[in-house]
């Protein structure tokens, strides 16, 4: 992935599927004119060949109840199987956790052992010994010791992406050929997601393609609104022209896949220092190009091996089959859900359709914008679609305001200033039924569609809460089956790659509904934030404003800001529309010198821009946090002593797994730029949210 963080570990992609208009398909890979592949054009180097017959082994032999021990070098050394506990819980995590270091113990102690001249007497350690060979000294086994790793089996992950593969595989490979490259890329999603279409990477990899938002805006657009990573055909044509264009630059198809997981910029580093991919693999090394790095190409020529051969370890698969649909170009804002109303459309199947539309335009806070394809069933007149949006175009995006909790608010007299109604106001938010805020919470303000802009008929449509959904109808051979769709569940479609986000969970203790009897409800004066062990990592509560406007010398309006977690210069650049370099000369910054965590900035400022910039800022904030929440959940919070040389980055990264930002939600109180060893943090065990495997 366009992300230098590549595991197969449990809990990291989800599997959300319920699978629609599931049916036979002829084999993976087959299209009507199938492009020849020159062999030169995957190269396999014996340094790798011992590494692509191990990930072959995890794709096809080894499921999730297992885990390979092995060394994380010579991958072929596998010293053992163990057993793991498949479940995609905090607690199986915590366990699997636990027999990985149990195993760890056992093979180092040996390992040492034998480094110390000890003769292999036991079974064990006749087997450990062997491993390595009899040639092998003790600096060998010594370094080994310090180089196991567990890898879980993934036979079942791989099997249900192959099947739910077959919706796009035909279009993806006609994408691939439109930019004349092989088409054997359209594999890398079965090492990227397992072409699992709600995957969503703890670290903010979005999309069967896994692109960071980073190198995502590169080709793609990535907003509150809308998220193209979600989209499979365009996400796929964005892959193609990543990698068309690392080739371009690498000069070898080895080189330009790795590029896509370490980064171009990474891997011209690495060819400028060791030449050829072989000697990068087998001596390059770097402060990020690590296990992930090193493997992504021998995974790569082991996925396409295994999907291109499916029968010969899966036996026959029934693959999903691709559905037809229309398109057409808004000319203006849709409300979404006056949109679908109007057409008798379930909202669910229209979301389904179109994945890059986010969170906020189905729970009606923002609309469709101007100039975005939508996709329909095709069973609906595209005609009749285009004259109802015309009748409901809106001027105009609703804007995300938002207020930030003060000493003695209270979210009725919040609801009073800003003329909504209180129980507008904790739905938005996901209050509970007292209306509890927190001081220094960041509330979003309800934003309402204008009835004046909307037929009489299409009012009369939303007021009937009881009005059925529409019937879901899929043809079956030569039938047709009418199912009644009831209140939808999370769905993860091949035919559009993904589904609607989980609705976002109400705050810990709230009610499903909140029914508010009287105003009273929300007269609670805004509490102080809670301690660690009752933070609700939901309540945002990021320094968002504008903190003071001032006049420089030469009467120029300049912002001072606090920065926030994951906030770069390039982001506030962005939201000023202003080159990066204007930011760095007003605070005369370096080039390449990072800011910090709670660093002071100076922003220039025009008179329109503090509303658009703050604005702007709470959604890229919220669009972080609910992304990471319609994926994963808190289940309980432990501690961790900082260590000599542990950084903030091999922190969250490596030891645990978890963004900065939700770090910091569980540390208020901690200075992260003068962290100590021997200082404790408190961390969040996440895992991913439960969900049922339909195949």
């Amino acid at each position: 992935m366009p992300n230098p963080v590549t595991k197969h570990t449990p809990g990291i992609i989800v599997f959300s599927l319920i699978m629609l208009f599931a049916a036979a398909l002829p084999a993976l890979g087959t299209t009507s004119q199938p492009a020849r592949i020159a062999p030169q054009d995957f190269p396999v180097c014996g340094a790798i060949t011992p590494n692509v017959a191990f990930w072959i082994k995890i794709f096809t032999k080894y499921g999730r109840a297992q885990g390979v021990i092995h060394d994380s070098r010579h991958l072929d050394r596998i010293y053992g199987v163990i057993d793991l506990n498949p479940n995609r819980t905090a607690a199986a995590a915590r366990e699997n956790r636990q027999q990985q270091k149990a195993a760890f113990k056992q093979y180092k102690t040996v390992l040492l052992a034998l480094a110390g001249g000890r003769a292999p007497a036991t079974n064990l350690e006749k087997h450990v010994a062997g491993l390595l060979g009899p040639d092998a000294a003790p600096a060998d086994f010594r370094q080994a010791a310090f180089r196991l790793r567990c890898q879980t089996g993934i036979k079942e992950q791989f099997r249900a992406g192959l099947i739910r593969s077959g919706a796009v595989i035909d279009e993806f490979k006609r994408i691939f050929l439109s930019h004349g490259l092989p088409v054997d890329l359209v594999y890398l999603p079965c090492v990227e997601s397992s072409f699992d279409f709600n995957a969503y990477s703890k670290f903010g990899a979005a999309g069967i393609w896994q692109f960071t938002r980073g190198t995502g805006k590169q080709f793609m657009e990535i907003g509150y609104v809308v998220d193209q990573r979600r989209d499979p055909y365009i996400s796929t044509d964005a892959a193609a022209r990543l990698l068309k264009r690392n080739h371009a630059e690498l000069k070898d198809w080895a080189l330009a896949i790795t590029a896509y997981n370490h980064g171009l910029a990474g891997m011209k580093r690495a060819k400028n220092a060791m030449g050829t991919y072989e000697n990068i693999f087998l001596r390059y090394q770097s402060r990020s190009f690590k296990f992930a790095s090193r493997n992504f190409y021998p995974e790569f020529l082991a996925a396409r091996q295994v999907a291109r051969n499916y029968q010969q370890y899966f036996g026959e698969l029934h693959f999903t089959k691709p559905v037809n649909y229309t398109r057409f170009t808004t000319k203006g804002f849709l409300s979404a859900k006056v949109f679908t109303r109007a057409l008798n459309l379930d909202i669910q199947e229209f979301h389904t359709l179109n994945p890059s539309l986010r969170s906020p335009v189905f729970k009606d806070q923002k609309y469709i914008p101007g100039n975005f394809e939508i996709r329909l069933p095709a069973h609906i007149p595209l005609n009749d679609a285009r004259q109802t949006a015309i009748s409901l175009y809106q001027k105009k995006q609703k804007p995300s305001r938002f207020h930030v909790v003060a000493k003695g608010d209270t979210a009725g007299a919040i609801a009073r200033t800003h003329n909504v109604s209180l129980n507008d106001l904790i739905l938005e938010n996901g209050l509970n039924r007292q209306a509890v805020i927190f001081i220094g919470q960041n509330l979003r303000i309800p934003v309402k569609t204008q009835p004046a802009d909307m037929p009489a008929t299409i009012l009369a449509g939303q007021a009937d809460t009881k009005k059925p959904s529409a019937p879901d109808t899929r043809q079956t051979g030569t039938r047709t089956i009418v199912k009644k769709v009831t209140k939808p569940a999370r769905v993860s479609s091949p035919v559009s790659l993904l589904a609607v986000a989980a609705t976002q969970e109400p705050q810990a203790g709230a009610a499903a509904t909140p029914e508010i009897p009287k105003e009273k409800s929300g007269d609670v004066a805004a509490l102080p934030a809670p301690g660690p062990d009752k933070i609700n990592p939901r309540v945002d509560s990021s320094n968002l404003k504008i903190q003071k406007i001032v006049t420089n010398g030469n009467h120029a309006r300049i912002g001072i800001i606090q920065v926030e977690a994951a906030e770069t210069l390039g982001h506030y650049a962005d939201w000023l529309k202003i080159p990066t370099s204007r930011i760095r000369a007003l605070n005369r910054l370096a080039f390449g010198n990072p800011i910090a965590i709670n660093q002071t900035i100076k922003i220039p400022l025009t008179a329109l821009d503090p509303d658009r910039f703050e604005e702007q800022r709470f959604e890229f904030h919220r669009e972080i946090e609910e992304d990471f929440f319609a994926s994963f959940v808190v289940a309980e919070v432990e501690t961790y002593e900082i260590k000599p040389g542990d950084t903030i980055w091999s922190l969250c990264l490596r030891q645990l797994e978890i963004p900065f930002w939700l770090l910091k939600k569980y540390n208020p109180r901690t200075d992260f730029n003068a962290l100590h060893p021997g200082h404790t943090l408190n961390y969040p065990l996440v895992a991913a949210r439960q969900e049922d495997l339909i195949l």
